[in-house]
């Protein structure tokens, strides 16, 4: 009984003792692999060219909340470095209808912006500064579609055609067209839809006859992969909607993802980055920076202290990324950690480490 117990404070001793030297290994790691990042200046994000060598999809991980004001002129900046290595998608958590519409917005095909994208569009204000400096990206939707999107964009395609002498696609279009789908509610608009998807490629060839090369637009749109509700998995449509717009793979060109941390993390096998990953076209071929906002706040509520990052659950570990973020945003370079620590990579090859936002 004696020994038992001598062996147990024993133990206890030296695991103190190596996880003390576990902590102090990582925080001098962490010390040596960071960036201070200043979003008013136009390097903040130099470090990126070398970051991405080999890769092709730059992930950001939205934590905390997509409502941060932070994440208007981070995606700015990072656009800023991403344009200049052939930037050839912009992917938003955004349904095709939506990003059509910012799409158009964006390459001043359309002046106006209503008001149910105003916030949207405000962002693409940023954009539009390196559309003028010759750059040409498209904004491209991969989540479900939103019933007043989807009713703008199709009435906006068909409102002046002479639907009398296109006897298939009227027929098609005349409950497209109709308000009462904007009193649908999202799971009987869902169905409507994957219904209409279906009566589409029914229909397909005599449409297409009909609406030539007008007929891609409104394909794109009635064909949606993703009719998942919100509340349900929505990644492997995600999936397969992001895997349509880059295959085949122009390992030449680069593609940014924004997205919410449910989706971005690559350790969660049910996670959109981790089912990419384990792709043929983007294996090896992905860098994910996920972000944790410390002591953050959105309209006045501070946001939850519990990270999906889980390792930053464990105070000590959370203390050695405060201590080494030396400014209100550091990213850290997690890519070579040593292998005491492949539970904090296995999160992603970069942090961004936020403090005090809102």
């Amino acid at each position: 009984m004696v020994r038992s117990t001598v062996f147990s404070i024993v133990f206890i001793f030296i695991s103190i003792i190596s996880y003390a030297q576990d902590t102090a290994l990582l925080r001098g790691y962490l010390l040596q692999h960071r960036y201070t990042i200043d979003l008013k200046s136009r390097h903040a994000f130099d470090m990126l060219p070398v970051l991405m060598k080999g890769k092709n999809l730059f992930v950001l991980g939205e934590g905390g909340s997509h409502e941060l004001d932070l994440y208007t002129p981070l995606k700015s900046g990072i656009l800023d470095q991403l344009v200049k290595q052939n930037l050839k998608y912009f992917f938003l958590e955004l349904g095709r209808s939506t990003s059509s519409i910012l799409d158009k917005y964006l390459h001043s095909q359309t002046d106006t912006c209503s008001s149910a994208f105003t916030n949207y569009c405000d962002i693409c204000t940023h954009e539009k500064f390196y559309l003028q400096k010759g750059t040409n990206f498209k904004i491209v939707g991969i989540d479900f579609e939103i019933r007043i999107d989807f009713y703008t964009n199709i009435n906006a395609l068909f409102r002046h055609a002479d639907l009398e002498k296109l006897p298939v696609t009227r027929a098609f279009l005349a409950n497209l067209m109709d308000s009462t789908v904007l009193k649908m509610t999202h799971k009987d608009f869902m169905k409507f839809y994957r219904k209409k998807r279906k009566e589409f490629y029914e229909n397909k060839i005599a449409i297409k006859q009909e609406l030539g090369d007008k007929s891609n637009e409104l394909e794109y749109l009635v064909t949606n992969h993703n009719t998942t509700r919100p509340n349900l998995d929505r990644n492997p449509a995600m999936t397969r909607n992001l895997l349509h717009e880059i295959t085949p793979l122009d390992t030449s060109a680069v593609y940014f993802l924004t997205i919410g941390m449910a989706h971005s993390l690559p350790c969660e096998h049910y996670s959109l980055v981790h089912k990419l990953s384990r792709t043929e076209q983007l294996k090896n071929r992905i860098l994910v920076m996920n972000l944790h906002c410390d002591n953050c706040s959105v309209n006045g509520e501070k946001l939850e202290v519990k990270s999906p990052m889980r390792f930053l659950n464990h105070q000590d570990i959370l203390n050695c990324f405060r201590s080494a973020a030396n400014s209100e945003l550091v990213l850290f370079d997690l890519s070579q950690l040593p292998p005491e620590f492949s539970n904090i990579k296995k999160y992603g090859d970069l942090l961004l480490f936020a403090k005090n936002q809102h």
